[in-house]
């Protein structure tokens, strides 16, 4: 087998050895069937064909003159070795030698040429490959993400590219040489002796039952292999995460148990696959070492016959049976991996086929007043049996400051999802300044909206890397400005560092409420006529946020407010409050009116307060 497909193999075959999964079968998402993806897939290689067809020239000449060497032996020993004493074989011999070496030369300078283009090769095809992915799945719904996951995107991006890698190494060349060296060793064989031929023809279809049946039983190991390659990244991501949990819970001999016996089925899939990959390539060696001892055999048998056969022919044959065998294990390793190959393209197309969530209209540099109109709009989660909002309707002023307040699931999350174009409501209408979400670009929406989400996402890099979010070209005094807004300037200042103090990935050496706040600050930086806050104050204390209300107020007043929150504290100054439950819209004021007139505003405010003054 040629050295890069062993690489290949070595690669598709241990990656899978640092997976984890769960005792139980994994959720699949749904794989999109059909046999046009891997060459959809491969379509990627476009603008390498140049190359391509250069890797597959150099590489057709090595394997010419590959073919070429056991001929000039042959003829070394019947007209050198075994020549009469009185020729010259001696020059006989150095003339052909050099021959010799000097088409090893030009099979090694084509080889190696052939290599170097082919690596190349497929290092573009995985940087185009992964950039495509990587564009695609910024654009991908909520709902698609949410299909396929997280971790199992990431193991599309890697483990899955990875194995179309070895497709592409294999078109490289390798699609041109494998053919080319079993039907040229099989003609010269018959232009050797054709009844010695016939012992090798033999073997042949023997060895590719054997394997079309090998490929059936691996590709189900392969396809069983890849799920749970997604469900280790599920199982690895989740104890991650929840690390400080499952401590504090002292449940870390059970999350233990689950990856020991993740591992074990892992590890079963994945020998079984090897073990079976394994039998093709001795089986092969077995099969055709034995058809060149017959041929051995049955050559001397055919020149005491005086058949006319010369040792040199036997010898020929021999190393052409050598080269068959290359290219049978070659062909034999192409057909098993290739229903990897396949599941790994679905695997891929499931991503790059998304509907995704942008859509073709350019962003058009609209500018918003602030009024939102929500004209009873529901939204239904896919695959969900009851809608997350029901017929909610409500209209907010340009620059008034409204809270929504409510339990947790009764929709308050959603409509901010609604309101950043992240989802499209499954009845009803959202508008802007009058004009229909659907008929906007959500570029344009985006726009027009600075958001603190609930999770307050912080990502590795500076303080003013991540704060420059909001407003890419903001100097330092409008970071340290939007700092004091948001309360957390002297947390800040004391750090040696300032500004350029270093966050780990998710914030993870910041506390809770400071999170909250650098969150905030980010959303200050961005010059929007709305603003959301979605359950932006729960970290923070009674007092420090009733300091950051103030100055927001102050900085933000003429823009809309949109405050989502669970506390009653966080919404009772705001111009009007409205009340969710169960995804419906059940009180709609001020906070002195809703304490009258809305009993389950009143039944939020006694269980916070008590009754008391706030």
């Amino acid at each position: 087998m040629p050295p890069h497909l062993r690489l290949a193999a070595g690669v598709v075959a241990c990656g899978r050895h640092w997976t984890l999964a769960g005792p139980f079968v994994p959720v699949r998402p749904d794989i999109p069937k059909g046999g046009m993806f891997l060459y959809k897939l491969l379509s990627y290689l476009k603008p390498y064909r140049g190359k391509i067809a250069l890797a597959t020239l150099l590489m057709a000449i090595s394997a010419i003159c590959n073919l070429l060497l056991p001929t000039l032996m042959s003829n070394v020993l019947d007209k050198g070795v075994y020549a009469a004493a009185e020729a010259d074989t001696f020059g006989y011999i150095l003339k052909t030698a050099l021959w010799m070496f000097g088409i090893s030369l030009v099979s090694l300078a084509s080889v190696a040429g052939g290599y170097w283009v082919v690596y190349h090769v497929i290092s573009g095809y995985t940087w185009s490959l992964r950039s495509a992915l990587f564009r695609k799945v910024h654009t991908m719904t909520l709902a698609e993400v949410g299909r396929i996951g997280a971790s199992n995107l990431v193991t599309r991006s890697t483990h899955d590219v990875g194995t179309l890698n070895w497709v592409v190494s294999m078109l490289c060349g390798n699609i041109i040489i494998i053919p080319l060296m079993f039907l040229g060793g099989v003609f010269l064989c018959m232009r050797k002796d054709f009844r010695l031929s016939l012992v090798v023809l033999c073997a042949v279809p023997f060895l590719i039952a054997v394997v079309l049946l090998m490929s059936k039983k691996i590709a189900h190991l392969w396809e069983v292999s890849d799920e749970y390659c997604d469900k280790q990244n599920d199982l690895v991501r989740e104890r991650l995460r929840g690390i400080r949990v499952i401590r504090a819970f002292d449940r870390e001999e059970k999350a233990h148990s689950r990856i020991t016996e993740a591992t074990r089925v892992m590890a079963n899939n994945i020998i079984r696959a090897n073990v079976s990959m394994s039998i093709i390539d001795p089986l092969a060696a077995f099969v055709l070492n034995l058809a060149g001892l017959l041929i051995v055999y049955l050559g001397g048998v055919r020149m005491e016959r005086g058949s006319g056969l010369t040792p040199g022919d036997v010898f020929a044959m021999i190393q052409y049976v050598n080269i068959i065998l290359g290219a049978i294990i070659s062909v034999s390793f192409a057909i098993v991996m290739l229903p990897h190959a396949r599941v790994a393209a679905k695997r891929l197309s499931q991503v790059t086929e998304s509907t995704g969530l942008e859509d073709d209209r350019p962003a058009e540099g609209l500018t918003f007043s602030g009024r939102i109109d929500l004209d009873h709009v529901s939204f239904t989660y896919p695959g969900s049996p009851a809608p997350a909002l029901t017929d909610v309707d409500l209209h907010i002023k340009a620059g008034e400051w409204v809270s929504v307040i409510g339990g947790t699931g009764s929709g308050k999350t959603t409509l901010a999802e609604l309101l950043l174009a992240f989802r499209t409501p499954t009845e009803g209408a959202l508008r802007f300044d009058g004009t229909d979400v659907a008929e906007l670009s959500p570029k344009d929406v985006r726009a027009n909206i600075s958001c603190s989400l609930q999770k307050s996402m912080l990502y590795a890099g500076t303080v003013a890397d991540n704060l420059r979010m909001g407003k890419p070209d903001a100097s330092d005094d409008e970071l340290w400005a939007a700092l004091e807004l948001a309360q957390l300037a002297d947390f800040i200042r004391e750090q040696p560092d300032g500004l350029s103090f270093k966050l780990e990935q998710a914030g993870t050496n910041v506390s809770g409420g400071q999170k909250q706040r650098l969150a905030i600050a980010r959303a200050i930086l961005k010059q929007a006529p709305i603003y959301i806050f979605d359950d932006s104050f729960s970290a923070l204390d009674f007092l420090t946020e009733a300091k950051v209300r103030t100055a927001l107020n102050e900085q933000l007043a003429g823009r809309t407010r949109i405050v989502i929150t669970q506390r009653v504290v966080s919404a009772m100054h705001s111009d009007r409050i409205f009340v969710l439950s169960d995804g419906r819209l059940v009180g709609a004021g001020p906070h002195e009116e809703l304490l009258g007139t809305c009993p389950i505003y009143r039944e939020i405010f006694l269980s916070q307060t008590g009754g008391g003054a706030v």
